[in-house]
């Protein structure tokens, strides 16, 4: 990581003055916290993959005879989600701070690593950059690739995200596709409706959540506003909740820039991590002054059984896709 302090050195001068400046004078713009796994059901495992099996009931009742006419069975297939493997690894120079206005964030009694600077990195860089690279990067839009050696991975390729697991669901027909068509501003409430409309009977009795990004949750609002069902935005009554379901729609930061819909029960909807790591964990190492942060953790997202997920989303190639 590169410190540029230049446009710091050129407003305030190569030195550093004590005039009371604090970390509280270092503004930082709004990240993103981690959403979506709040909604999940977490499972702690240290499991690499977390092996579940679906089991299938065929019916037993039949009317009655003497004779033994069996009738019945259990189908029973596997089913697994990942846990993929996440890392930072960072180095800078800390002393680039001396001559400067961040001086403050320097000290010279203590090991370079032990800075009041690396404190500050760690609880107002690394700590919320990793909630919004988990979050806008990798729980939903993530793609899993390779890593190549020697060589940092991009952004979103760390896992496989919802969408991807919504979208290979829909194309190996387990995943339930509703056609609601392209999502419109102005008919965007009755169509939520009529996804809601079109889930298995009997599930449409069960507290579920439907999600979808911020934008459409506004507009579906906006246009529940413009059918009556309430006139300004401090009415009490306001609700996000679908009529006559338990069902509530959801928006989700992770799914910024999609048209995607998807619902399913929140036991089914689980969010796997180790018992014995976390995110937060970070080694420190110096080095001929320089400062390298590691950090590694494990976790993956994913549907206990995918034939009760449902989503907008098409197959390829069909007409709303």
């Amino acid at each position: 990581m590169a410190i540029t302090t230049t446009d710091i050195v050129k407003e305030y001068g190569a030195y550093y003055i004590d005039a009371g400046q604090n970390k509280k004078r270092i503004l930082t713009m709004l990240s993103q916290g981690r959403e979506i796994v709040n909604y999940a059901t977490p499972v702690k495992t240290d499991d690499t993959i977390f092996r579940l099996a679906n089991a299938t009931f065929r019916t037993l009742v039949q009317p009655f005879q003497k004779t033994f006419t069996q009738k019945g069975g259990v189908d029973i297939v596997p089913k697994e989600i990942r846990q993929y493997r996440f890392k930072i690894d960072d180095e800078f120079m800390p002393d680039e701070l001396y001559a400067t206005w961040l001086g403050f964030l320097t000290a010279s009694n203590v090991n370079r690593k032990d800075w009041p600077f690396v404190k500050w990195l760690i609880e107002v860089y690394y700590k919320n950059q990793i909630d919004q690279d988990m979050e806008l990067n990798e729980y939903y839009k993530g793609i899993y690739a390779a890593p190549q050696a020697g060589v940092a991975g991009a952004d979103g390729t760390g896992m496989n995200g919802i969408q991807k697991l919504l979208k290979d669901g829909v194309e190996a027909d387990k995943i339930k596709s509703i056609d609601i068509g392209k999502l419109d501003a102005s008919t965007i409430f009755d169509q939520v409706e009529s996804f809601t409309d079109k889930i298995s009977e009997v599930y449409q009795g069960i507290k579920m959540n439907v999600f979808m990004s911020r934008k459409w949750f506004k507009k579906y609002m906006q246009d529940k506003r413009a059918q009556g069902f309430y006139q300004k935005t401090s009415d009490k009554e306001i609700t996000s909740g679908i009529d006559f379901t338990p069902l509530d729609v959801v928006p989700l930061a992770c799914m910024v820039g999609t048209d995607d819909i998807f619902c399913t029960p929140k036991p089914n909807f689980i969010h796997v991590s180790p018992a014995t790591m976390t995110k937060n964990n970070f080694k420190l190492e110096e080095a001929k002054r320089a400062v390298a942060v590691m950090g590694d953790w494990s976790e993956g997202l994913g549907f206990g059984i995918d034939e009760i997920v449902w989503t907008n989303i098409q197959k390829t190639g069909s007409a709303s896709a």
